[in-house]
């Protein structure tokens, strides 16, 4: 058990689903800086498709490697490391969007923040007018929903991989059926909300993810056969690309799980095939991989704040108000999460090399640092 967990270009698919999020929500709140305000780009709600099934791969591999190393898994340990990683970036961003907007301004359904349930509020408050506090507070807390499905996700899934018998049998069949039912919600005209929380819980996305992570554990021939084919790897690219410039729509019943199938053709090739087509094992790449969480965490609370330094430039070309707008907005989000990974993030994370059974490199290097 001493042997170190490494698989390559992983956080560069981290970087580019980070980054993709911010991009889009960039692009979102143009109005802070006085300009029209422009769609949310696709890149946003796909760039966390491939942030879930890169998660479901992920603990799926390393609970894999715990159960055939110690014929158990640790749940306890699993819920701490878990919980040292997500939960103190998680809280103490909450509090500041809260002062920053005045605490007397919330109102109930902040709870469901609190109890790490904003995929819930999101399902329903279009239909219920429920709202957090300030639109600006809704709006800087409104990307929580996808840190309270993983944590939702990882609340059971190492019992699933702990107990079911035939594990790689529920792995094919959980997507499928979680597709299905979505079908059916649509079919029997099911209420909004119901049909919304289903869109917003992709649980099958990030199954997807975990049955990559057994096929490959399992060293299945016919994942890396075709997987690694230089025209699947292909597809999976021009895939993500339709999706930068937000092109990409077949059904919204599939439409996730097929980004989820493209991503986990990415990791296949980038762990697992010395002839990838485009390698994402760079050393920028691999840093912003690394400090991801804060770039996803802090971006609309910065994307608020830089508006009080560029607008005051009086910059009057908008194309060039743009330009500098994702250029000093992206620059800022970099450095904020590179400081609070430094010298906040990592005083968790040492804590939570300690509970760690299966060590990877990238937990060694978190803890040593």
């Amino acid at each position: 058990m001493n042997d170190k967990i490494y698989l390559p270009g992983l956080n560069g698919i981290r970087a580019i689903a980070a980054l993709s999020v911010a991009f889009s929500h960039i692009n979102n709140r143009f109005d802070y800086y006085n300009l029209p305000k422009s769609e949310l780009l696709d890149l946003a709600n796909f760039g966390v498709t491939i942030f879930f099934t890169l998660s479901g791969f992920l603990i799926t591999y390393l609970l894999l490697v715990e159960l055939q190393k110690t014929a158990t898994i640790d749940v306890r340990k699993f819920y701490m490391r878990r919980i040292l990683r997500i939960w103190p970036l998680y809280f103490v961003y909450l509090l500041i969007v809260l002062i920053i907007n005045g605490i007397d301004s919330l109102q109930w359904p902040i709870l469901f923040y609190i109890f790490m349930l904003p995929n819930l509020r999101n399902s329903f408050a279009a239909i219920t007018n429920v709202t957090v506090g300030s639109h600006n507070l809704t709006y800087m807390v409104g990307h929580y929903w996808s840190l309270g499905v993983e944590e939702q996700f990882y609340s059971f899934w190492p019992w699933i991989i702990k107990r079911v018998k035939n594990l790689l049998q529920f792995l094919i069949f959980f997507p499928i059926v979680y597709v299905v039912i979505k079908l059916l919600l649509r079919l029997t005209h099911a209420p909004l909300g119901i049909v919304t929380f289903f869109n917003y819980t992709r649980f099958g996305c990030l199954a997807i993810g975990a049955l990559g992570a057994y096929l490959y554990f399992n060293k299945s021939s016919k994942l890396k056969y075709w997987f690694t084919k230089k025209t699947v790897e292909i597809c999976a690219w021009i895939l993500l690309l339709i999706v930068a410039i937000n092109k990409f729509h077949i059904t919204s019943l599939i439409d996730h799980e097929l980004i989820a199938m493209g991503t986990l053709v990415l990791i296949i090739n980038q762990i697992n095939n010395p002839k990838r087509l485009i390698s994402l094992e760079y050393k920028l790449f691999d840093y912003l991989g690394k400090i991801s969480f804060g770039l996803y965490v802090y971006n609309p609370l910065i994307i608020y704040l830089m508006a009080f330094v560029i607008n005051p430039m009086g910059i009057k070309n908008d194309l060039v108000k743009k330009a500098v707008i994702y250029i000093l907005v992206v620059g800022a989000i970099i450095i904020v999460s590179h400081i609070s990974y430094h010298y906040f993030e990592k005083r968790f994370l040492k804590i939570k090399y300690k509970y760690t059974t299966i060590k990877s490199a990238a937990s060694q290097e978190e803890a040593n640092s």
